[in-house]
């Protein structure tokens, strides 16, 4: 039996706002070469630590410690592109077969904004 990820599981959720709690502090410390691949394959390789450290972070929302202005630009556009993509698998009810997939998928969409 295939393993289907759904629009609405938390897997999804919790990939892309993974991806914006890792992304942002990559962006404050200037780490910004391919910062979604980094920021899912941090997130995959320990998932354990980043929901341990995920209360204690700003909602994905806000910009926390972002202090210069294109990374502060970036990341407005990286929230906005996020939740499109999200309604997006929303009104499509898009599945996905592995995490793989999923991971593929949110980095060919959101890996082209700058």
């Amino acid at each position: 039996m295939a393993l289907k990820i759904k629009w609405n599981d938390d897997r999804v959720r919790g990939a892309t706002t993974a991806i914006l709690l890792i992304a942002r502090a990559h962006l404050a410390r200037g780490d910004t070469a391919n910062l979604i691949e980094t920021a899912l394959s941090e997130y995959r390789d320990d998932p354990a630590t980043y929901k341990e450290n995920k209360a204690g972070w700003p909602d994905a929302h806000e910009l926390g410690s972002l202090t210069k202005p294109q990374h502060v630009a970036y990341y407005r556009k990286l929230i906005e592109a996020t939740d499109s993509l999200l309604e997006k698998f929303t009104r499509s009810k898009r599945q996905f077969n592995s995490l793989l997939e999923l991971d593929n998928c949110l980095i060919s969409s959101l890996g082209d904004i700058r």
